[in-house]
């Protein structure tokens, strides 16, 4: 497996230790008691930590505990609630640095704030802020190296919260996952990916060129896209490709309900409507990637390509993974039968 890079130097004299966070930077931590999470996605990365209870703070928007996002339907509400805000939330946008001075956390964790933003942020509060990532890009581009890149910021708060052995618990069962699924099928159909979220919940037409849950399987979409990402595609390309199989995420089921009730002569001629090929899938985005919707969506893309797969049990060891013991508070819930 492999090993984190982050750690420089533990000046055991001075009781701190200095790490090197995922934009490089060097970062001096000399408490790790009280932390806040800012940005898409930093809030999931210390849940799958289970480290909620450490936090001191919280961006408005991580208070719609939403079963579109695993890791919400997880918290503890009475607790969530009673924090004091430390901003609106969103991609970019900037904590409120009065709050973060008054409420003083030991460490801010942030996702989807640049270079610039941390080092604001760290000479106005004189907090410490670990930058963790998702990859290159929120869209989605490079989604394999999406993975390793949560694999390490989830070591790289191990070592900073100190429990290494729950982030290598977490990203040694990403792996083995993994291992797993890359030889699990293997099709000739023709498969394509829609109502991907992207900033909000969107139609049939929304797709990704290198959706995870296709890529740890081998597949490709079916749609051949010019970029990496997430993409919006004409509704014409989708009826000129006619997929085999179409795959649909969650998040997007009542835009596509609308859309198909209101072109129904159209998408019934899809060969996937007609052979009764059309499958819902976990939500994939809801303020960043779930990642353990990834990993779950492949092997329930896996089962209906054929693959035989106990999905119930799959989605138990995933989330009791992921989850911990609130897992139980998200596992209740499933997924409808596509319906036109």
């Amino acid at each position: 497996m492999k090993i984190v890079f982050f750690v420089l130097i533990i000046v055991s004299f001075l009781h701190s230790l200095t790490v090197k966070d995922m934009f490089n930077r060097e970062v001096e931590i000399k408490n790790n008691e009280k932390i806040v999470a800012k940005g898409p996605g930093a809030l999931r990365l210390i849940s799958y930590m289970n480290m909620q209870d450490k936090l001191v703070g919280i961006e408005k928007l991580e208070l719609d505990l939403d079963i579109k996002s695993p890791y919400r339907a997880t918290l503890d509400k009475d607790k969530i609630s009673s924090l004091p805000i430390i901003g609106e939330g969103g991609a970019g946008k900037l904590p409120n640095l009065e709050k973060l001075i008054e409420i003083s956390p030991d460490i801010i964790f942030t996702s989807f704030l640049s270079q610039d933003q941390i080092n604001l942020i760290t000479q106005k509060t004189k907090i410490p802020v670990i930058a963790l990532s998702y990859g290159s890009n929120y869209g989605g581009e490079n989604n394999l190296q999406k993975l390793q890149a949560i694999k390490d910021s989830l070591q790289l708060i191990g070592i900073v919260m100190g429990d290494i052995t729950r982030a290598n618990l977490v990203v040694d069962f990403m792996s083995k996952q993994e291992k797993i699924l890359s030889t699990l099928i293997n099709t000739n159909q023709k498969c394509y990916i829609g109502a991907i979220g992207y900033k909000g919940a969107r139609g049939i037409t929304s797709t990704e060129s290198h959706y995870p849950s296709f890529e740890l399987l081998g597949i490709n979409n079916s749609i051949k896209l010019s970029k990496n990402g997430h993409a919006q595609i004409a509704l014409e390309e989708l009826i000129i490709d006619n997929p085999d199989t179409i795959f649909l995420d969650l998040l997007g089921k009542k835009i596509v309900d609308d859309e198909i009730k209101d072109k129904s002569s159209l998408y019934q001629n899809l060969n996937a409507v007609k052979t009764n090929k059309v499958f819902w899938l976990y939500p994939y985005n809801f303020y960043n990637t779930n990642i353990e919707n990834v990993y779950l969506n492949s092997f329930i893309i896996a089962s209906h390509l054929g693959a035989d797969i106990d999905i119930e049990a799959k989605k138990d060891e995933i989330y009791n993974i992921f989850l911990g013991q609130n897992s139980i508070k998200f596992k209740k819930h499933y997924l409808p039968k596509f319906e036109y």
